[in-house]
């Protein structure tokens, strides 16, 4: 008669901690403090690159959120993340293309995914989603992408 009760009772309680701890942010290493300062300094390069071409005033960073295990030994999301921001220079190659990046795009990030790589945007945000198991460019058609016709795609 005593069991059930005590059990409900630690059950209760390891749910609340569990909850509890679940809500604190992770403290960051040196090493990926270290990491994510390189990681936002060589994403400025591009954003720089980017809004000369363009004539925008964009701003892009990495979601950071979304990376739960951040290892920049270990990552290999920045060099596609670099590369996607970096074709908006050639999209705006074209006089349609500068337009279209100048007028639909105030901020570009760069978010972790599981469910494939892609672009999309919303409200201003051209998102890259970087799948590191799933490498190849999707859009909306079948068949992979580069990264200029999935961002021409979008815009």
């Amino acid at each position: 008669m005593f069991r059930i009760p005590s059990l409900c009772l630690c059950l209760f309680a390891s749910l609340a901690i569990a909850d509890d701890s679940s809500s604190k942010p992770a403290k960051l290493t040196v090493a990926q403090k270290n990491g994510w300062a390189a990681y936002d300094k060589e994403l400025k390069v591009k954003e720089d690159a980017v809004n000369k071409a363009c004539g925008s005033a964009l701003k892009s960073s990495f979601d950071k959120a979304s990376y739960p295990a951040f290892d920049p030994l270990k990552d290999r999301t920045q060099g596609a993340c670099k590369a996607a921001v970096g074709t908006l220079v050639a999209v705006c190659g074209t006089m349609d293309g500068k337009a279209a990046v100048k007028e639909a795009v105030t901020q570009t990030v760069c978010r972790l995914s599981t469910d494939g790589t892609r672009v999309s945007l919303d409200a201003g945000v051209l998102t890259v989603h970087i799948d590191p198991e799933k490498s190849s460019i999707v859009g909306k058609q079948a068949g992979s992408y580069s990264w200029k016709s999935a961002l021409e795609e979008v815009l």
